[in-house]
């Protein structure tokens, strides 16, 4: 890091490396306090389960309208990094003004708004990520692992601090996350991102058009059943094997597992995976991923969990460096409209679909639920034969 004077201005430089680590880190520690803890924090302000299982409903329709609604308007090199700076700025005064209001409208109003605020922030963290693959051949998993590692220490953090000074600690955490990030989106890259290449003469590269490619169609398809079958898991396990009389601390190590073994995959990505293809990445999680989801359905045997948590590291990890993979590979004028798709379609709105459903199908002490997420990933069999992504 180092000061740079420019007519009197001082900025502040990064390594390009080090700040999309140092953005990776931040934001997957809030995201780490956010996704299993906000819901926890709202309940001891007296909301019902039945209304926080409305706002979080609610939540993932407005990701899905985020992505779709923000990413598209990225037209400059820099916009991904101005995006950052405003909706971080934004998060940071809605958060703040919970220290305050903290009603029923207000809690449900900032709920909303969070999830509006910090849906792309993922999104932008890869896109920024896929252009300095390009840009400066950074790797990309060994730099996104460490926003993993940044997840499971935020989890285990948040439930220490709730044990020792109670539930208001993942408010201000929370806060002082989102202001480091702040701060972080106003430093400078070195090298900056640079500008785009311009797209040929006559080549419409909008949404629309890129969704009336095969290709795309078979991308979003693909990697939305593949992510979309962790629906269930995500809202329901713990409830599940609560259900099955299996103790919250052994939950949480269950989860923080299954971080630990994504961890170690993007790791070693490139010496394990970087003379696949695509398509193998893919059909490497997809059978993993039946394995995963026929084991959960048929035991709660404590050894057997262990092991197939580790999966997790092929069920989301491998297929997320496929993705990304795959969005490098295009042309870089589309490459935003690719991870936009990706993003809002594929992660958002297959998701938010699936979890619906999966609403409807859990019952406590009843697999069938796990049954369910291996059936919907079937159909991917036949996707990938007939994908031409190369």
């Amino acid at each position: 890091m180092e000061l740079l004077t420019h007519k009197d201005v001082t900025v502040l430089n990064i390594a390009a490396k080090s700040w999309i680590t140092a953005y990776f880190v931040c934001f997957f520690f809030i995201w780490g306090i956010f996704l299993p803890f906000w819901s926890v924090w709202l309940a001891s302000k007296g909301i019902s389960p039945e209304q926080i299982g409305t706002l979080f409903s609610l939540g993932l329709v407005l990701r899905f309208v985020s992505n779709i609604g923000l990413l598209p308007r990225l037209k400059t090199a820099k916009g991904p990094l101005k995006m950052v700076c405003y909706l971080t700025f934004s998060a940071l005064v809605c958060l703040l003004l919970l220290v305050y209001f903290q009603g029923w409208y207000a809690l449900a109003a900032a709920t909303l708004l969070l999830n509006f605020l910090l849906a792309p922030m993922v999104p932008l963290g890869d896109i920024i990520g896929t252009r300095l693959v390009k840009q400066i051949q950074i790797n990309y998993g060994k730099v996104r692992l460490w926003g993993s590692v940044s997840f499971i220490v935020g989890s285990t953090f948040v439930g220490w601090t709730i044990g020792e000074f109670g539930h208001e600690t993942i408010l201000w955490l929370i806060i002082v996350a989102v202001f480091f990030n702040y701060c972080l989106s106003l430093i400078n890259l070195n090298p900056q991102l640079q500008e785009q290449t311009k797209p040929k003469q006559h080549t419409n590269n909008n949404l629309m058009s890129l969704m009336k490619q095969p290709k795309v169609i078979y991308f979003i398809l693909i990697m939305g059943l593949i992510q979309g079958s962790h629906a269930a898991y995500y809202s329901f396990s713990a409830l599940y094997w609560t259900s099955m009389g299996i103790s919250e601390f052994n939950i949480a190590l269950l989860w923080g597992l299954s971080v630990f073994a994504e961890v170690l995959l993007m790791r070693f990505n490139d010496k394990l995976f970087g003379s696949w293809s695509v398509k193998q990445m893919c059909l490497l999680a997809l059978i993993a991923g039946l394995i995963r989801w026929g084991v959960l359905s048929q035991t709660t045997d404590m050894a057997l969990l262990i092991l197939v948590q580790t999966f997790h590291a092929f069920t989301f990890a491998l297929a997320h460096l496929a993705a990304m993979r795959f969005i490098a590979m295009q042309e870089e004028h589309l490459m935003v409209g690719y991870q936009t798709l990706y993003s809002s379609v594929g992660l958002g709105l297959i998701m938010a679909v699936l979890t619906f459903l999966s609403g409807w199908i859990y019952a406590p002490q009843d697999s069938t639920l796990f049954i369910w997420m291996g059936c919907i990933m079937l159909p991917v069999f036949i996707l990938l034969k007939r994908w031409k992504c190369d």
